[in-house]
């Protein structure tokens, strides 16, 4: 028997994430009034996985037989350690005091860190000595992989896969697949994360302006010769963008008078891009030229960057922005965002996070939605982004791993993304929804509708019906491994560099080299 617990937050956000990281949440809000939950399971533990060797040293659960009743038949204490705002602790704290109606032998204790998932990690890897490392933190991947290199990670295969207490078909197939593949993308073999707080990019654009604009005069082929639509933009390629949109954008602008100008100023570009290392990763994905891997036999990993493909996207992009088609976050000096350019009209196009979507807010212009532009003749990919929960395990006194402690925290879990209670935290937290499930409750449909909302709730809703209803398989995700977060460190300025030196210091192979060799001190 299924069982629910609701958060009970606002459908309306009273603000969004600016970005992906711990130090940008959203405002405090109200404590939730209520909660509903039924009884607890009378679902029988008749077994558990089969003992199994860990590769840290530690051991899955052996098979056990359980009355009908709590699956967790000892007191157990699990904590959870995250830097969220207090908004999302009650959402979370609320889910807790649900779960101990199921599992009553079961107290998780949240545990708030102060600062960034980077100095939960800091935390987590302080505490391990001492086993006093919390049973699950908030965390990216690139945590994840470092604290695994303690030797204190939990295989979550044989949960995940457990007859009696693990997902069954339907709910695997509910979760989405770049999200749970993200959790076994290590180097070390099992799931040692779980999807949590999870994001996307989105291409925003200035609806007023380029909906309905007729650009044929200037250039025929463009939407077959009739006005843009949102279909056309949501399907652009990047070869279609950059050779025949944006030249033309910018000789129709040229062609109007000054109040009949589309773009705010002479200082403009058409296309802005928060994140310099997702586009040069993004790139790496859609074109097939390699980024970083996992090596087959060794399973370690390298860096497949330095190659043709890339220098020569790279070389492509430094021209389209000599011409003013776009803007990185790296090559805007005044900020790593370029989103503010796009609220001021500055912009035609910005790419960003959809959990920063609000940022993409103007009251200026109706602000639109589409995919991001893919290679002619590719699939699409879009990276997926934001924190995972990882999970690790304890020694008890006689040196084996308190199997209590990680069952635990699987089914809390289990517990906390069931569909009733993934839609109330995709809601609360305005991040995607970890299940294509979530889309279709009453409650998120009301969310991601736009009827009856003005401002950013706007935008927030049609973020929304994009995160969770366009691009579930066109996500993609990086490999882990010690060095992986210097690469995409590296990609930031292997961007910037390529677009933005002045000609007369611009070497590529050397921007390349100097970033293989940078992230090769780091493995």
């Amino acid at each position: 028997m299924k069982q629910f617990a609701k958060c009970l937050f606002p459908l309306a956000l009273t603000a969004m994430l600016a970005s992906c990281g711990g130090s940008q949440q959203p405002t405090e809000s109200s404590r939730p009034t209520g909660l509903s939950t039924p009884a607890a399971s009378s679902q029988a533990a008749t077994s558990q996985p089969e003992a199994t060797s860990h590769p840290t040293g530690l051991s899955t659960p052996a098979a056990t037989s359980a009355e009908e009743g709590p699956i967790i038949k000892n007191e157990t204490t699990i904590y959870l350690m995250s830097s969220f705002n207090e908004t999302y602790r009650q959402c979370i704290d609320t889910t807790i005091e649900a779960f101990k109606e199921i599992e009553p032998n079961v107290t998780v204790v949240d545990i708030h860190e102060t600062g960034s998932y980077n100095d939960v990690k800091n935390k987590v890897v302080s505490q391990v000595a001492t086993q006093e490392h919390p049973d699950m933190f908030v965390g990216y991947p690139d945590a994840v992989q470092e604290v695994l290199e303690y030797g204190v990670g939990a295989n979550m295969d044989p949960y995940i896969n457990s007859e009696v207490y693990g997902w069954t078909k339907a709910d695997k197939k509910d979760i989405f697949p770049a999200y749970l593949a993200e959790g076994s993308m290590y180097t070390i073999p099992g799931s040692y994360s779980l999807p949590m707080c999870k994001s996307t990019e989105a291409l925003f654009y200035n609806a007023d302006v380029l909906l309905g604009l007729n650009l044929s005069s200037i250039d025929p082929e463009i939407n077959n010769g009739q006005a843009l639509s949102a279909e056309y933009l949501d399907d652009l390629t990047w070869e279609e963008l950059f050779d025949h949109l944006c030249p033309a954008l910018v000789e129709y602008n040229n062609q109007q008078p000054s109040e009949g100008k589309i773009f705010d100023g002479d200082d403009y570009h058409v296309l802005g891009y928060d994140s310099d290392a997702n586009l040069f990763i993004g790139l790496a994905e859609q074109y097939g030229y390699g980024y970083t891997s996992i090596n087959e036999v060794t399973g370690e990993g390298q860096l497949d960057f330095v190659n043709d493909g890339m220098k020569g996207l790279m070389t492509k992009f430094r021209e389209y922005y000599k011409k003013n088609y776009i803007l990185t976050g790296g090559t805007y000096k005044d900020s790593s965002y370029t989103s503010g350019l796009f609220t001021e009209g500055k912009m035609l196009f910005c790419i960003g996070s959809t959990a920063g979507a609000s940022h993409q807010y103007s009251q200026d212009f109706a602000t639109g939605v589409a995919r991001l532009p893919r290679p002619e003749g590719k699939d699409r990919k879009v990276i997926s982004q934001g924190p995972s929960l990882g999970f690790l395990a304890h020694k008890k006194g006689d040196g084996l791993v308190d199997q209590d402690r990680v069952l635990a925290s699987w089914l809390f879990y289990k517990f906390f993304t069931l569909t009733d209670n993934a839609t109330e935290w995709a809601i609360t937290t305005n991040y995607l929804p970890i299940r294509f499930s979530v889309a279709e409750t009453d409650k998120y449909l009301e969310f991601a509708s736009e009827s009856g909302k003005t401002g950013k709730a706007v935008v927030s809703a049609i973020t929304a019906q994009y995160g969770a209803t366009r691009v579930g398989n066109d996500l993609y995700t990086s490999p882990v491994f010690r060095g992986s977060g210097e690469a995409r460190e590296q990609m930031n300025t292997v961007v910037s560099d390529c677009l933005g030196k002045a000609d007369g210091d611009f070497d590529i192979d050397a921007i390349f080299q100097t970033a293989y060799t940078n992230t090769l001190k780091k493995m």
